[in-house]
């Protein structure tokens, strides 16, 4: 029992609320270093994912939007990460520089 988590107090209210502290923080852009990684699947179907992301899913899931639009790709915003379908790694690399995020190929 000493184990679970306080989630209810009884002066502060819920307290799973006060986990996502840092969730609405600005992001200072110059301090990313995001790491990009290809994966494929059994079929050959490439995915670029995106990881190292800011705790904040406002910035993340709006880099996510951008990202996609400018390439004219589909992908996602999940578990904080950026999925970016098909083998577009180049085209990634390019868009993040634009934005002056460093950014860097990790894996095989």
């Amino acid at each position: 029992m000493s184990d679970s988590k306080l989630v209810w107090s009884s002066e502060s209210g819920d307290q799973r609320k006060n986990n996502d502290k840092n969730k609405d923080a600005p992001v200072d852009e110059s301090q990313l270093e995001l790491n990009l990684r290809r994966l494929t699947s059994g079929k050959g179907r490439t995915v670029i994912e995106i990881t190292g992301l800011p705790s904040n899913k406002n910035w993340c899931k709006k880099l996510s939007k951008e990202l996609k639009k400018s390439l004219g790709i589909g992908g996602s915003y999940k578990d904080n990460k950026i999925e970016v379908h098909g083998e577009k790694m180049d085209q990634v690399l390019a868009f993040l520089d634009k934005k002056k995020i460093k950014s860097k190929k990790v894996g095989g």
